[in-house]
């Protein structure tokens, strides 16, 4: 039994013949009379009986009558939903962020997408750099950004803007006169630093080896904005994205600090899986934050 086994069905029923059937179809009659005959045989089913000239449904075509309707109109359903996700006026997206992203950049990027294609669905996660790449490849999500290093092959890495982490301290901290240090004077403070896994401590952990320097970790939080308070508290200095940071260097709430010829930059990325199939939603998405990126750089 196939889709156009009951159509043709379902149109004798409505029309109340084969002849009537076939010409709305534009069939020969006794190809219907075929079909009806093999799907007849098929289900094993008589479907019609004639009495007084008249087609009449038996018990197993009134049946059949009923599931073919719903069959169809799903099927139709289906089409019509499926035009529309081709369209962008239907869909779903899973976005994840590593935390500097999703806290600071991500409700802005979705807004702004949610403005112009206002029926799609957007799900979106944040949590550190490491957990993002591991939903990434377990297809939990389509789409990533992240600020951290990467470590799998079966990731498709786009660049997506460009970020600095600055040294901060309290405006009561002894650095805050003088607002450049000596790389080795780092050494001695007490650290507040994300956890493991985020991508800023790996960013700031792989450019303090490779200067050979050393730290101290006092605190690890997993959380921006408490790390912002605890150092504006002078409770240690930190190293904090300069995207998270606008407010408090607008406002002197943290003092920014230059270490001597170091600096710790990174790329944020736009990450997916190399096998993802890229659907006009996905495109038009990755289409959406190449736009952020050119108005993120005007600004």
């Amino acid at each position: 039994m196939n889709l156009r086994q009951l159509k043709i069905f379902l149109t004798v029923c409505e029309s109340g013949s084969m002849s009537k059937a076939a010409k709305k179809l534009y069939m020969t009659q006794p190809s219907i009379s075929q079909t009806i005959s093999e799907l007849e045989q098929e289900l094993n089913v008589k479907l019609f009986e004639r009495m007084s000239k008249k087609l009449l449904l038996t018990y197993g075509g009134e049946v059949l009558h009923k599931y073919s309707k719903r069959i169809l109109a799903l099927v139709e359903e289906a089409q019509s939903t499926l035009f529309d996700i081709s369209n962008l006026k239907a869909g779903k997206l899973r976005i994840g962020a590593s935390t500097t992203v999703g806290t600071y950049l991500l409700p802005e990027i979705i807004s702004k997408f949610s403005e112009k294609y206002k029926d799609i669905q957007i799900f979106f996660t944040i949590d550190n750099t490491a957990v993002i790449e591991k939903q990434i490849l377990d297809n939990a999500i389509d789409i990533g950004i992240v600020e951290g290093p990467l470590h799998s092959k079966e990731i498709v890495i786009e660049p997506f803007i460009d970020d600095e982490l600055y040294v901060v301290c309290s405006k009561n901290h002894k650095w805050a006169a003088k607002k450049v240090i000596q790389p080795e004077e780092i050494e001695k403070e007490d650290l507040i630093i994300r956890e493991k896994g985020s991508g800023t401590r790996e960013v700031f952990e792989t450019t303090m080896s490779m200067h050979n320097l050393k730290y101290k970790i006092k605190h690890v939080l997993n959380n921006t904005e408490a790390i912002k308070k605890a150092v504006e508290s002078n409770i240690g200095i930190s190293v904090i994205s300069s995207i998270a940071l606008k407010e408090e260097l607008k406002k002197d709430k943290l003092v920014k600090i230059q270490i001597e010829d170091i600096n710790f930059k990174r790329k944020f990325n736009v990450i997916y899986h190399k096998d993802k199939y890229p659907s006009p939603l996905f495109n038009e998405f990755l289409r959406h934050l190449k736009e952020f990126h050119d108005i993120f750089y005007k600004e």
